[in-house]
């Protein structure tokens, strides 16, 4: 079972990435046997999705096959999403234009959505609502908001984090692996060239 975590911050060593670390931790914690592979979108520097790839072609030449690699040998996805102004990062967004080769297809996904306040709502409605239909990623039921993230350390929380947010994030890892598990045949049977961008 392979989990791949991403952190979609516009920021150098950000609270997204901070958090997709911890999250690691957690899946450790749920099943021994899970492997995570952690990806942090400004730290590898993936670039705005364009139809003309001339551009940063070390990206597109190297990074881009060893980043698809991993997501197509994964089960399943967690994405770090801070929110930027009442919406998702341009960062995640532009991840389901680039990695748009059938990495995600009929795979289950977390959505983890992070605030320095009180927010953190807007981007769970935001990328439920857009990002699936050529990815076909599969949002699992259940997601995830941290508010107050620079107080989020698990077992020493501050105390604007409440005390069952740890297990509320143990239960939705050990939902998404549930899911991963399950969804594996229909990966096998479903025919990607078929209607593969949706409606």
């Amino acid at each position: 079972m392979k989990i791949s975590i991403i952190s979609t911050s516009h920021q150098k060593e950000s609270q997204s990435k901070r958090i997709s670390l911890i999250l690691k931790n957690f899946f450790k914690e749920t099943n021994s046997k899970v492997k995570c592979f952690n990806i942090d979108v400004f730290d590898l520097n993936v670039p705005l999705w364009t139809s003309e790839k001339k551009n940063n072609l070390k990206f597109w030449n190297e990074d881009f096959k060893k980043i698809s690699s991993n997501l197509s040998s994964s089960d399943g996805f967690v994405f770090v999403v801070p929110e930027y102004g009442g919406m998702a990062t341009p960062n995640a967004k532009n991840f389901f234009l680039v990695f748009n080769n059938g990495e995600l297809f009929h795979k289950p996904g977390l959505i983890v959505s992070i605030s320095s306040g009180n927010g953190g709502a807007y981007p769970i409605s935001e990328l439920r609502s857009s990002s699936y239909k050529n990815s076909h990623i599969l949002w699992i039921p259940e997601n995830i908001i941290i508010r107050n993230v620079k107080q989020f350390f698990p077992g020493k929380h501050g105390e604007l984090i409440p005390d069952w947010l740890d297990d509320r994030i143990k239960y939705s890892c050990n939902v998404l692996i549930k899911y991963a598990e399950y969804l594996k045949p229909i990966q096998r049977i479903i025919n990607r060239k078929d209607f593969g961008n949706g409606m």
